[in-house]
């Protein structure tokens, strides 16, 4: 029996081991997640950058 993971965590590590190399087929077979989740594991990792940089854009 697995423990069950936070969403934070979960994504956290997906993005750990496909900046070290791994195909998105390879972490979903790790994390036992489809696709989708992956992808939004991937894409989350962006967007923070992209909302200070948003915000910078409005303050000048």
């Amino acid at each position: 029996m697995t423990q069950a993971r936070s969403r934070v965590d979960l994504y956290a590590a997906i993005r750990r081991d496909a900046r070290s190399g791994m195909s998105n087929r390879a972490l979903q077979r790790k994390h036992g997640v489809g696709f989708r989740t992956v992808t939004a594991a991937l894409e989350s990792a962006w967007a923070e950058g992209e909302k200070a940089t948003a915000q910078t854009r409005l303050t000048d």
